[in-house]
């Protein structure tokens, strides 16, 4: 929900951002003295925010292979985790932001351990989605294509014993280097109440709650299969035999930053798909065939090959490759680290290598899940209005008396018809209008720049080992060990056995996509850009390109109306050492354009 906008995190990490008139000199100054004084940027080094983000992340592969676990949910999971470090810390070092959900009077870091207080607090959380209903109960009845099993009980009890474990493990390292860190202390046990405080009250809050929110009602009905009216007509999605759809009602769930006002305005800010008998719904179609083929485009009939090349989607070798590898990289499906997920990741990267506080970098988080969640909440909440079906199912409907090469019934103007083509990627168990990743990465990416104040920050990003088709395999802690496919292994941490992307096609026949590894100059870049997040999903074969514009535009948009709500500053580069206070009375002679984002509705 929308915060006061009166006070903000104290700008002490290294931050490229807004080079403000020649009288902030003095403030960049000042901050500096306050930031030592005071030990709010300290535990740059050991952050034990990221630490546990960290955490999460090898949590979320080990779970989101379950029917329970879709990226709206991984989203929502670190908003709620992010809320309750950040409101612990900040509670342990005087209150000196708005707080999400608690908003008792803290302690000071002389009295409170903080980095006890975001552990804790961390602990708790988690504890607290991975004890609610949707975990304990029992789905015998259904199985997921990634999953181990039949049921989620197995995975709740790993997930709550590794807490433990983990919390064990770092507790005791901070002990080794920080003496108020160790069990026993008064700093210990102030952190210790804190986090435990901090988390409590994010748990029992109205947006937060798994199941105040109604997120755990969601994915509990979720688990029964479901089919929209008319599925099976043109034009209307039809879900998998293998699965049920994922979460036909999440839309109905609570946004954690925006009003439900915001919301409404961001979901009818797009126009809707167009008509699927349209020359515009034909073309965009056409583009998800020639790119998204799992044959690479030289698989394509030649006549196909031919409306592609006068359509403009023709690709090169050397596009086809690069295409084929955006798609596998941002694919994200369930046994990995999730769109969210991926995100929470990339701000990870951000937030150690701009030497983020504690408070910085929890407050991050929490901001971070919140956009993603309201995202997750708007495009579902639009799929499900509209249930258009996906690319693969329009393209192989010929219709009645239709032929693989001829026009199709339900339109006169897509006339590649193909009864045997395949996407590149698997297809989602959702809706294609509007697609799930552009929304979270919009918001994410918006978000990201924002805090930062500046969207240029160059980073890296690695994908995790999947299966992309085949049977998977696990290990005892439900990390994914190889693939299978057609009576052939092929096994993680083997290179050859991973595969291999040729003109756009898998060369090999390997169903085990290995960990690659992409850089971006911006935020923007990896949301928007060549090989971004957004058209990913395009030239993966899963979804059309009015889908994954329109999700980018509404995430884009919930991310600047959160960002606003939220108040994040104008922030300034935080000196190395004293001494740059005098370069700055030079440096700040000049202004450096803020990136401006879109204005909330």
């Amino acid at each position: 929900m929308p915060r006061s906008v009166s006070t903000h995190v104290v700008t002490c990490s290294a931050r490229p951002g807004v080079v403000r008139l020649l009288a902030t000199a003095t403030l960049l100054c000042a901050t500096t003295l306050l930031c030592a004084a005071t030990g709010i940027g300290a535990a740059h080094a050991s952050n034990m925010v990221t630490d546990w983000n960290n955490e999460f992340l090898l949590i979320t592969q080990q779970t989101s292979g379950n029917l329970i676990a879709g990226p709206p949910e991984v989203a929502r999971e670190i908003a709620q985790l992010g809320a309750a470090m950040s409101d612990a810390v900040n509670a342990a070092t005087g209150n000196t932001i708005s707080s999400f959900a608690y908003s008792a009077t803290g302690g000071s870091a002389a009295t409170t351990n903080v980095s006890v207080a975001a552990a804790y607090a961390a602990y708790d959380a988690l504890n607290n989605i991975f004890t609610t209903q949707a975990w304990t109960q029992s789905i015998t009845s259904l199985s997921g294509g990634a999953t181990t099993g039949t049921s989620n009980l197995g995975l709740g009890t790993l997930v709550t014993g590794q807490l433990s474990s983990f919390l064990t493990a770092q507790l005791s390292a901070l002990c080794t280097v920080d003496a108020t860190g160790c069990s026993g202390t008064t700093a210990y046990n102030n952190g210790q109440a804190v986090g435990v405080a901090a988390a409590a009250a994010v748990n029992a809050s109205a947006t937060f709650s798994p199941i105040a929110s109604g997120a755990v009602a969601s994915i509990i009905n979720g688990l029964t299969p479901q089919t929209p009216a008319g599925s099976g007509t043109p034009g209307v999605y039809v879900p998998p035999t293998a699965r049920p759809e994922m979460f036909p009602t999440w839309g109905g769930t609570t946004p954690t930053g925006i009003t439900s006002g915001q919301l409404a305005s961001a979901i009818g800010s797009i126009g809707g798909p167009p008509a699927i008998d349209s020359l515009a719904y034909a073309t965009a179609l056409l583009r998800t065939e020639c790119q998204g083929a799992s044959g690479g485009f030289a698989s394509l009939s030649g006549a196909t090959q031919t409306k592609c090349t006068t359509a403009g989607f023709g690709q090169t070798n050397a596009q086809a490759n690069a295409s084929a590898n955006a798609a596998l990289f941002w694919n994200d499906p369930g046994t990995t680290i999730q769109p969210p997920g991926h995100w929470l990741q990339i701000a990870d990267t951000a937030m150690i290598g701009q030497n983020s506080s504690l408070l910085q970098s929890a407050q991050l988080t929490a901001l971070l899940g919140e956009s993603m969640n309201d995202a997750g909440i708007a495009a579902w909440a639009i799929k499900y209005t509209d249930n258009l079906w996906r690319p693969i199912t329009a393209i192989r409907n010929c219709g009645s008396g239709g032929t693989a090469a001829g026009t199709v019934t339900w339109s006169s103007n897509f006339t590649t018809c193909d009864t045997s083509w395949r996407s590149l990627i698997a297809t989602p168990p959702h809706p294609d209008y509007v697609a799930g990743h552009p929304a979270f990465s919009g918001a994410a990416a918006t978000v990201l720049a924002d805090f930062f104040g500046t969207d240029n920050i160059t980073f890296a990003s690695s994908s995790n080992y999947y299966c992309n088709g085949g049977a998977a395999a696990f290990d005892s802690s439900n990390l994914l060990v190889s693939c299978t496919l057609g009576g052939t292994t092929y096994r993680v941490g083997i290179a050859g056995d991973c595969a291999v992307i040729v003109n756009g096609a898998n060369s090999n026949g390997s169903p085990l996509i290995c960990p690659i590894t992409a850089t971006f100059t911006s935020f923007s870049a990896a949301s928007s850009g060549p090989n971004g997040s957004e058209f990913s999903r395009v030239v993966g074969g899963i979804h059309t390109s009015f889908a994954v514009e329109d999700a980018l535009s509404v995430g884009n948009l919930i991310g600047a109306m959160l960002a606003s709500n939220a108040g994040l500053p104008d922030v300034l580069p935080e000196p190395s050492s004293l001494s740059i206070c005098a370069i700055s009375l030079l440096a700040l002679t000049r202004l450096r354009r803020r990136r401006q984002v879109a204005a909330p509705v």
